[in-house]
């Protein structure tokens, strides 16, 4: 029988299936078109389970209204333990913020700072012992460009290079400097400050769409485990577990 795992994130769907040890994506589209899904999961005769982690609930009802011939099961908030949630609003939480976390835990004995990269970027910390802190969300990479082109028109549109020379020489290495490397800086700026505060060893998680840049440019002491796949980790760890407590 095959389980399948849908992440609907803030711009794209993803749908993998575990092979082994290693997760393959078999559909990935924009939000706005969900088509091609159904002939998709329809390949998998012998499909017993979809697994759905969601931060869009308006696609996510699509979805279910599509798929309405398997058994979905949605992660939400609801299902977290309360010990596990140092969080004050959990109705409000992202899903995929925990479960990135449960992820990273899950292979390793130190707490986890787990940098999600994508169209919001998260920055969120887990101790040990599977405890949830809390964290921040900001715009990613590609949001930190568009904003300076929109809102910023006279100024030269970059790319995501980041200059070697320090400041800037020239309006395109400010510019450079105010986007890809602003978004460094602010990101090395929280993990400083949560080191400030976690007792203990801390491995550092890096994920989403921008990890692998993140990976080449980010300047941290912390052992980095750049890890494309971590929601699904999470996703799969976490429902294993809950099957385990039924």
């Amino acid at each position: 029988m095959t389980t399948l795992f849908l992440d609907i994130g803030n711009s794209h769907i993803k749908l993998a299936e575990k092979q082994g040890v290693k997760w393959e994506v078999v559909f990935k589209a924009s939000n706005g078109s969900l088509e091609g899904l159904t002939e998709v999961v329809e390949q998998y005769p012998d499909i017993n389970l979809m697994v759905v982690c969601s931060v869009r609930e308006d696609v996510l009802n699509k979805i279910l209204d599509v798929l309405n011939f398997i058994d979905v099961k949605v992660l939400t908030s609801s299902l977290i333990d309360s010990v596990s949630l140092d969080y004050e609003t959990p109705d409000t939480l992202g899903m995929d913020r925990f479960l990135t976390c449960y992820g990273a835990v899950s292979v390793t004995d130190h707490d986890v700072i787990c940098v999600d990269a994508g169209t919001a970027c998260t920055v969120d910390w887990m101790t040990n012992e599977g405890i949830y802190r809390g964290g921040v969300i900001m715009p990613g990479l590609k949001l930190f460009h568009e904003m300076m082109e929109r809102k910023l028109p006279e100024l030269p549109s970059v790319d995501y290079y980041i200059p070697t020379q320090w400041p800037g020489k020239s309006t395109k290495q400010s510019v450079q400097w105010g986007t890809s490397g602003g978004y460094l800086v602010v990101i090395n700026g929280f993990i400083r400050k949560y080191l400030e505060i976690i007792e203990g060893e801390t491995d550092l998680f890096l994920t989403g769409g921008d990890s692998l840049y993140l990976s080449e440019n980010l300047d941290s002491s912390l052992k980095v485990h750049h890890r494309p796949h971590l929601l699904f980790d999470g996703m799969e760890m976490f429902w294993k577990d809950l099957e385990r407590l039924d």
